[in-house]
């Protein structure tokens, strides 16, 4: 795990609805698995969304209001996560 990703959504906005105060938040999507998530440990810190509370919920939550399918819910996710890590990346977090 990365302190420095996880710790650098501290006085972002949501990635999704601009909300403030969001915090890391790890896939748990379709294809977690393969992204790092094992037995008791997360995926990767690097499939982590800034998202604010309501947000988190909306894509941590076993429902799926507002999502077309399981399908829609991963993708949606996975795109948000790439916004995320484009943001850490011109902000200097990440480097190439």
């Amino acid at each position: 795990m990365s302190n420095k990703i996880t710790s650098s959504a501290k006085g972002q906005t949501c990635i999704r609805c601009a909300a403030p105060d969001a915090y890391a938040c790890h896939y748990n999507g379709l294809r977690q698995y393969l992204l790092g998530k094992g037995r008791g440990k997360k995926c990767n810190d690097l499939a982590t969304a800034e998202f604010c509370h309501k947000c988190d919920i909306d894509f941590t939550e076993g429902n799926f209001q507002g999502f077309e399918s399981k399908i829609d819910k991963s993708e949606q996710w996975l795109f948000f996560i790439m916004l995320t890590n484009i943001r850490r990346l011109q902000n200097g977090v990440l480097k190439l």
